[in-house]
């Protein structure tokens, strides 16, 4: 079960009903608060929640900064409803990554950098992500730059499932 699944699972399901509190959520789903918040902001802007109120925490002592939001949600839609995750938005760096690669074949990560607008970590970790699954190799070295190749030529969607989700 991915992030979004475990969250949704401990939210209600019939809307009007309110939801706990960031932290009650966070707990029960077992994930980060960082991570549950960004699920829950993507669930508002998708019209499937309505955040209701805030309580902020105060820093804890020897922490420095403002207060942490612990923000509480309003159902609006059932999320369970929600449609499953499908390919990468066509605009997304990852795809424009793919769309380079295919276009190149043979590439060096600073290939990619400048036409696609990613940063290099971006790039590399994109890479090396291929590179780990299969759908890039090393062929050799171009200066001091690695050169990849793309392996199945006659691959046109960009893989799926290699960074844990539906991305």
């Amino acid at each position: 079960m991915n992030l979004l699944q475990s969250v949704i699972a401990c939210l209600p399901a019939e809307p009007g009903r309110q939801t706990g509190c960031l932290n009650d959520l966070a707990r029960c789903s077992g994930h980060d608060r960082r991570q549950v918040l960004r699920v829950m902001d993507k669930l508002c802007r998708e019209g499937y929640l309505e955040e209701t109120g805030d309580n902020p925490e105060p820093p804890r002592y020897g922490e420095v900064g403002p207060p942490r939001r612990n923000p509480t949600w309003r159902v609006v839609r059932d999320p369970g409803t929600r449609p499953a995750a499908t390919l990468p938005r066509k605009t997304s760096l990852r795809s424009k990554l793919w769309k380079l690669i295919r276009a190149k074949r043979r590439f060096t990560k600073g290939d990619l950098v400048a036409p696609s607008g990613a940063s290099e970590a971006t790039v590399d970790e994109y890479v090396r992500q291929l590179e780990k699954h299969g759908h890039v190799r090393r062929t050799g070295r171009d200066g001091a730059a690695v050169t990849y190749m793309l392996v199945n030529l006659k691959q046109i969607e960009p893989p799926r499932g290699l960074f844990g989700g539906g991305s």
